[in-house]
Formats: C-alpha cells, sequence, structure tokens
C-alpha cells in the first residue's frame, strides 16, 4: 500500500514538473521596462457614463465615451474614432460613432481628443455599454494605426437608446 502511494506521488510530481518546464517564466516590474519597449502612441478611452455636463447644459441625459490619442513622437493628420456600442443578447449593437481629424503636425505630449461621442437616452431601461476607439496617423514618414482599445468598467446604466 505504500508502495503504490509513493508510486502515485512519484507520477504527480513528475507530470508537474514536466509541464512546468514547458511554461515560460517571466518576471517583469516597472524597473525592468525600457524606452525600447514603450509604444510611441497610446489610445486612452474612458469608460461609457451618463455626461452631466450635458445634461447640465441641455437638460438631456445621455451617454458618452471620452477618448484621447497621445504620443511621445510628432504626428500629422490624426483621425481618432470613437464608438459606442451597447450589449446584446447574441451580439453587441452599434450606436453611434464621431470621427476627430486633426490637421497638421501635433507635437510630442499632445492629446488628440475626442469628447463629442455621445447618445441621448430615450428612456430609463438599464443598459450596459461599451467603448471603443481607434486611430491613424502620420508618423516617422509613414501611416500607422491604432487597433482597437476598449473601455474596461462597463457597468449598467439608466439609459436606453
Amino acid at each position: 500500500m505504500l508502495n503504490l502511494r509513493a508510486t502515485k506521488s512519484f507520477v504527480l510530481i513528475s507530470c508537474l514538473t514536466a509541464v512546468s518546464s514547458l511554461l515560460p517564466i517571466q518576471s517583469v516590474s516597472a524597473a525592468d521596462t525600457t524606452d525600447k519597449e514603450k509604444l510611441p502612441c497610446r489610445i486612452q478611452i474612458n469608460s461609457p457614463h451618463i455626461s452631466s455636463n450635458i445634461f447640465r447644459k441641455t437638460g438631456l441625459r445621455a451617454v458618452k465615451v471620452n477618448a484621447f490619442s497621445i504620443c511621445n513622437v510628432p504626428q500629422s493628420n490624426v483621425t481618432l474614432t470613437v464608438e459606442i456600442w451597447k450589449n446584446g443578447i447574441f451580439s453587441n449593437h452599434f450606436v453611434f460613432k464621431t470621427i476627430t481629424r486633426s490637421v497638421g503636425t501635433t507635437s510630442p505630449g499632445r492629446k488628440i481628443p475626442n469628447y463629442n461621442t455621445f447618445k441621448v437616452c430615450t428612456s430609463f431601461e438599464s443598459t450596459t455599454y461599451n467603448g471603443v476607439a481607434h486611430s491613424k496617423a502620420f508618423i516617422n514618414s509613414k501611416w500607422q494605426y491604432a487597433r482597437d482599445t476598449f473601455s474596461i468598467k462597463n457597468k449598467p446604466l439608466k439609459c436606453g437608446t
């Protein structure tokens, strides 16, 4: 009985050792990050929210998503697209989008904002929205495309559209 138990333990440890040797081990800390690894540009998108600013100015309730693009190198002809989607049973549904275009050259560190993406609420129905942003810009003599960036904290809002 003791022999069978020892054999099972040996087999289990052997299997775990074999599997763990196949997995890559990475330890990354903030101190390990170099300037080479940093991307020259990024998009930051906020979570969908009920806009207090639109309500204050117009008296209308609206779901809104803000986003901006920022680069640490000069960029020109920036196009930043921001979309609002709402969760559906089988798939998400497109609600609205805006496109911001910045002609000319933008200095490093300057934000290209798109703060105009909103849809007026038609009811108080609880709905979960998602924000999606993507962009393109002319950087270092070639077109660069930023993939979709998604809002992270998507919670139900009392705003049907």
